[in-house]
C-alpha cells in the first residue's frame, strides 16, 4: 500500500524541462521566475497509481491527508504553478510509452 497525501501534481517531462531551459537561455533576461510544468494537473494518488499500473506494481495507493510528501507536510497546490507557468506538451500516457515503461 502506498499513502499519499491529497495534493495536486503537474509532473513534466524532462524533454519539456530541457527545451523549456533552452528557449529561456536564448531570450533576454526576464528578471524573474520562469515557472514550467507539465501539460496534465492531477491528484498526486491518481498519477501515481497510473504509473505504478504501467509498471505492473500491484500496490494499491491511498489518499492519506497525514501522509508526508519528502518528509514535510504539503499544501493542496504547493506542487503545481498557480500563476503563469509554461506547459510541457508531454503527457504521463505518451511519457510512458516513450519511456517503454508501460506494459
Amino acid at each position: 500500500m502506498v499513502r499519499l497525501p491529497p495534493i495536486l501534481f503537474q509532473p513534466i517531462a524532462s524533454d519539456d524541462v530541457a527545451a523549456n531551459v533552452a528557449d529561456a537561455a536564448l531570450v533576454p533576461p526576464r528578471n524573474g521566475i520562469v515557472e514550467i510544468a507539465g501539460p496534465e494537473r492531477a491528484p498526486f494518488n491518481e498519477i501515481v497509481a497510473r504509473y505504478l499500473k504501467a509498471v505492473g506494481d500491484p500496490r494499491e495507493v491511498v489518499t492519506d491527508p497525514e501522509a508526508r510528501y519528502w518528509g514535510g507536510r504539503v499544501e493542496e497546490h504547493a506542487l503545481v504553478p498557480l500563476g503563469e507557468a509554461r506547459l510541457g506538451r508531454i503527457g504521463l500516457d505518451e511519457w510512458l510509452r516513450r519511456s517503454q515503461v508501460a506494459a
